[in-house]
C-alpha cells in the first residue's frame, strides 16, 4: 500500500491509505506504552467509552473554511494541540479529536461514510456529513507526519464504508404488551351461574287448631286457681270502674 499519496479532490481515494488492522501498534510506534496508556486514561476522563487510541500526533492547528460573506477563506479556529483518532465501545465507533491546549473548546468530529477528504502538503482537509458545518483543515508542521495521519484516517473511513451500518440510537427496553381481550381465556368472561333463592322451609312448630282442642285448653284454665283468681280480680276492677 502506498503510504503517502496526494489526493487532489475532496474524495477518499481508494488506492491511498493503510490497512486498519495494523493501525494502533504501527501508527503509534515510537511512543512508549506507558505514555500511550496515560494519554488513553486522560481521554477516558472526558469520554469513558474510548477504549483505544488508533493514531496520535502531538501538534496540529485547526482551521475552518469561511464560505459566506465578502471575504471567504480559511480562518483559524483558535484550536491548537494534539490530534487523536480514537475508537469507542459504542457508536459512534470512531472520532477525530483535537485537544485544545488553550481552552476546553476542542474540535471533535464523528467519522462517517460520507466524509470527503483532501490531502495537500502539510494539510489534511475534510468535509463532514453535516452540510451545516464548515470544512475543517488541520495543519501539520511535518508533512511526513501529515501523511501518516492521513493514511490512517483514510483506512478507517474505508473500514467504516465496508462495515454494516450501525444504529446511532441505543436500543430501548421493550415494554411487556398487555393481552388483548380476544387473547384472554374465554372462561375469564363467562358469567357465573346464578340460582333463584329457595323458599323458606315450613316451620316445624306449626299447630293444627280445632274445636276439641279449644275446649280442652279452656278446661285446663278453669282448673287453674291462679288463672281463676286473676280473672276474678279483673272483673272486680271493671265493676268498680263502672
Amino acid at each position: 500500500a502506498q503510504v503517502g499519496c496526494r489526493c487532489t479532490t475532496l474524495a477518499v481515494s481508494a488506492h491511498c491509505g493503510w490497512w486498519i488492522a495494523s493501525c494502533s501498534e504501527m501508527a503509534n510506534s515510537g511512543i512508549e506504552p506507558a505514555r500511550l496508556q496515560n494519554m488513553l486514561q486522560t481521554l477516558q476522563q472526558g469520554d469513558p467509552a474510548i477504549d483505544q487510541i488508533v493514531v496520535y500526533s502531538k501538534f496540529v492547528v485547526a482551521y475552518l473554511l469561511q464560505q459566506d460573506g465578502p471575504n471567504p477563506g480559511w480562518r483559524k479556529a483558535n484550536i491548537e494541540g494534539p490530534v487523536y483518532l480514537v475508537h469507542r465501545r459504542t457508536v459512534p465507533r470512531y472520532q477525530l479529536l483535537v485537544k485544545n491546549q488553550f481552552s476546553t473548546n476542542d474540535l471533535l468530529d464523528d467519522l462517517h461514510p460520507e466524509w470527503e477528504l483532501d490531502c495537500q502538503k502539510n494539510y489534511v482537509f475534510y468535509k463532514v456529513e453535516d452540510p451545516s458545518k464548515r470544512i475543517r483543515g488541520l495543519w501539520f508542521h511535518d508533512d511526513n507526519e501529515r501523511q501518516r495521519i492521513e493514511g490512517i484516517i483514510e483506512a478507517t473511513l474505508k473500514e467504516i464504508n465496508n462495515s454494516p451500518a450501525e444504529t446511532q440510537m441505543e436500543p430501548q427496553p421493550q415494554m411487556p404488551t398487555q393481552p388483548e381481550p380476544n387473547d384472554l381465556p374465554q372462561q375469564a368472561y363467562a358469567p357465573k351461574a346464578t340460582h333463584a333463592p329457595k323458599a323458606p322451609a315450613p316451620s316445624q312448630d306449626s299447630v293444627t287448631i280445632n274445636t276439641a282442642g279449644v275446649k280442652s285448653a279452656l278446661r285446663a284454665l278453669a282448673d287453674d286457681d291462679a288463672f281463676v283468681s286473676m280473672v276474678m280480680q279483673k272483673l272486680r276492677e271493671n265493676q268498680r270502674a263502672s
